[in-house]
């Protein structure tokens, strides 16, 4: 009978001897660090290069990657992780996502239950397993990942927020999923000067005393129907025959609807458009609800005046995070359950600037209550 490390030593060798016939690699410049994606599939290499053309570095460089990994294409990682330990989900999620199993200190196995892509988390050659090309979705989160894990052991504390600049000066947006993050930020955009992020943030003190910067992860907003109908930019992403199914709907059917659809920046909003680092002018969180009878207002407040906010901006950075100790290159894995160190929020976040949207929640009114702000 084969053993499950004997399973997972034969796996190490196909994924390592695998990398030798990825030949289709794109490499992503992104703020201090340049992250290389190789693939043996080149229909995921053009799906990538697609996706991630705004960071795409055009001219091969001699210079060595801060960051790589490698996904293959394999059909038999159905049911692999099946029996391994679930990872918990944060509150209000249910189902299961996320299988992981430590064979030792130093690497990680991560089974995506509902698609049977694997994943092996490991200091030298990160490496996603499965049909990789019908999930080319999950290999964007996988290398922006690497990149966020290098970004936080550097430091940046990670923050649940869409960003944005406008009138030259930074807003991150935070709030529950499901609040309105996204939309608020399209909505602002209209103003605005350039997108930051969509659901990650990392946030941390300038070196200029009371005064904060952040770094964006290159994904593309993604929203539901009931934001496109919305706004006019972007409702040509839905087909005439779905507008005018949608629009039979009642608001809160509307609102409740799930179905995600990819915002290209640079396609509705123009070229240069992205920043992917700027200052931090003010955290906005979003505290309002649709059953709210109280009109729409903006609390200006900070984190140590107001720590009961901290829940909606912190978030754990995940099955594949490890903390990596300068002294030796083997991370220490993130153990399940573990939940954001709110203390470490403060410390570093205390004197960040909040402004807290309350009452009914109205888009409209919230924008107008920011552009206020901002000039005041």
């Amino acid at each position: 009978m084969t053993t499950a490390n004997e399973t997972l030593d034969t796996l190490r060798t196909r994924l390592r001897s695998g990398a030798q016939t990825a030949t289709h690699c794109l490499t992503l410049t992104l703020p201090d660090a340049r992250l290389r994606i190789c693939t043996d599939q080149p229909a995921l290499a053009r799906i990538l290069s697609d996706y991630f053309a705004p960071c795409l570095t055009e001219a091969p460089s001699n210079k060595p990657p801060t960051l790589s990994l490698v996904a293959l294409d394999g059909a038999d990682t159905l049911g692999m992780g099946e029996q391994w330990e679930d990872w918990q989900r944060e509150p209000g999620k249910t189902g299961r996502k996320d299988t992981i199993f430590d064979p030792a200190p130093d690497e990680r196995w991560v089974y995506k239950v509902k698609t049977g892509m694997l994943f092996w988390q490991n200091a030298d050659q990160p490496s996603a397993l499965g049909p990789v090309t019908k999930h080319p979705n999950q290999i964007i989160n996988f290398a922006l990942t690497q990149y966020l894990n290098h970004c936080l052991n550097q430091g940046w504390q990670l923050g649940h927020c869409a960003a944005l600049q406008i009138q030259n000066q930074g807003l991150a947006i935070a709030g529950l999923s499901g609040g309105g993050k996204s939309t608020l930020m399209l909505h602002l955009l209209e103003q605005g000067q350039a997108f930051v992020s969509n659901d990650r943030l990392l946030i941390r003190p300038d070196t200029r005393p009371g005064e904060f910067c952040m770094r964006g992860i290159p994904k593309w907003p993604r929203v539901n129907p009931g934001t496109l109908m919305h706004n006019p930019r972007l409702k040509p992403l839905l087909s005439d025959t779905a507008q005018a199914e949608l629009a039979k709907l009642p608001g809160e059917a509307l609102r409740s609807l799930e179905q995600k659809y990819d915002v290209e920046i640079e396609r509705f909003y123009g070229p240069d458009f992205i920043r992917m680092e700027t200052p931090l002018h003010a955290l906005i969180v979003l505290n309002w609800s649709v059953d709210a009878a109280e009109p729409t207002r903006l609390r200006i407040t900070t984190l140590a005046q107001s720590p009961e906010l901290l829940p909606a901006l912190s978030k754990s950075p995940g099955p594949f995070f490890a903390n990596i100790a300068a002294s030796h290159k083997a991370g220490h894995f993130l153990k399940n359950g573990t939940q954001p160190d709110a203390q470490s929020y403060l410390n570093a976040l205390g004197d960040l600037r909040c402004w807290v949207l309350e009452g009914q929640l109205n888009f409209d009114r919230a924008t107008a209550l920011i552009l206020d702000a901002l000039n005041t």
